[in-house]
């Protein structure tokens, strides 16, 4: 009974959700949300949600967790993973202090399953507090935002998984702090019959209340999505395995255009243009799902004797323009020892100069 509710649940939910549209970066609120979960899916350009296993995957998919490797005595192995990223070398001195760290843990359940959670703090930096004059009086903290989520998933079948997460987000801005609850949804699936072993995956993600910080007039809607992947063994035997993974992920927020006036002074001032090409353009209702309004992501790992891992991925956000190829690239390696893993990634940071950020990550297995 309990796998079958949880798959009803996914359905239901599904059907029922209110909402369908892009949701841009600057027109949501909790960006924590979009930071990422673990140095292993950002090398692979964030191309995660079809992996399983492994404790990071609730963040992208919580349906990941439902299959956990089994150790030489039989019993699932547990998991927990901290992983850091430095902003301070974005912006010079006025980054100081900007910082991002994910934990993850997951437990199998004697019963069936496995129970997940995820911690994710954003250091938002310092300012300095200026009067009349130019002098600094103080150093003033922006305080920290956090999210926490705990997930649980299952085998609803032999080949078909889902999990669902549960979330808190708290977030400041300047003396408020708003806080926001979600929803994550999440199936995979294992195609029988091929000739390689060929796996999809689906997300549903950030589903839940606005973040609020003193009224409805001073809210905003959390940055939900909805992830499409699909992930293919090329090759394995004892000492080798050769994957590829891809996703596509559509930002989506609402189900219309709520600036309708907005939108009417604009197509009256560019007769050219359409109000189906302005929605198009904002990405807005159907046009979430067009090509140009999805991020983009694919990368291929190479696993040696279990010991060594070479990942290197692609990675395509709409509305950021990256002048160059390489500035898509993202890459980086895992080592693993005994019980222990270490994860690290070099990907696009931003910023004026375009910097790229070191992400390291250590993983627990026990």
């Amino acid at each position: 009974m309990k796998r079958i509710n949880i798959l009803a649940l996914f359905f239901s939910m599904i059907i029922l959700m209110p909402s369908a549209v892009l949701a841009g970066p600057g027109r949501t609120g909790a960006q924590i949300l979009n930071l990422g979960g673990g140095t292993r899916a950002a090398a692979l350009g964030d191309a995660f949600s079809t992996t399983t296993g492994d404790v990071t995957t609730a963040f992208w998919n919580p349906s990941g967790l439902a299959t956990m490797p089994q150790k030489e005595s039989g019993e699932k192995e547990k998991q927990a993973a901290i992983s850091y990223t430095d902003y301070s070398q974005l912006f010079g001195e006025a980054s100081d202090g900007l910082y991002y760290a994910f934990f993850a843990g997951a437990l199998p359940l004697e019963g069936g399953g496995t129970l997940g959670t995820t911690l994710q703090i954003q250091g938002q930096g310092t300012i300095l507090v200026t009067t009349d004059s130019p002098e600094p009086i103080r150093e003033e903290n922006l305080g920290t935002n956090w999210a926490w989520t705990v997930s649980y998933a299952d085998r609803l079948a032999d080949r078909l998984s889902a999990g669902i997460s549960g979330k808190i987000i708290q977030m400041k801005l300047g003396p408020e702090s708003g806080r926001a609850f979600a929803v994550d949804l999440g199936l995979q699936y294992d195609l029988p019959s091929v000739p390689i072993p060929i796996t999809i995956g689906a997300a549903v993600q950030n589903w839940g209340t606005r973040i609020k910080f003193k009224d409805e007039n001073q809210s905003d809607p959390l940055p939900r999505v909805f992830r499409l992947g699909t992930a293919a063994t090329l090759y394995q035997d004892n000492n080798h395995r050769l994957r590829i993974v891809g996703e596509l992920t559509s930002f989506i927020d609402k189900l219309k255009e709520d600036d309708d006036e907005g939108i009417d002074a604009f197509l009256a001032e560019n007769p050219g243009v359409t109000r189906g090409d302005l929605l198009s353009d904002r990405g807005v209702g159907i046009h979430a799902f067009e090509w140009k309004n999805m991020q983009k992501g694919v990368g291929v790992e190479y696993w040696l004797a279990n010991l060594l891992a070479l990942r290197v991925g692609y990675k395509d956000d709409p509305g950021i323009n990256l002048p160059d190829l390489a500035d898509h690239i993202t890459y980086g390696l895992g080592v693993r020892l005994l019980n222990y893993q270490f994860d690290y990634a070099l990907i696009p940071g931003g910023g004026p100069d375009n910097k790229r950020l070191n992400v390291f990550a250590l993983i627990l297995k026990f």
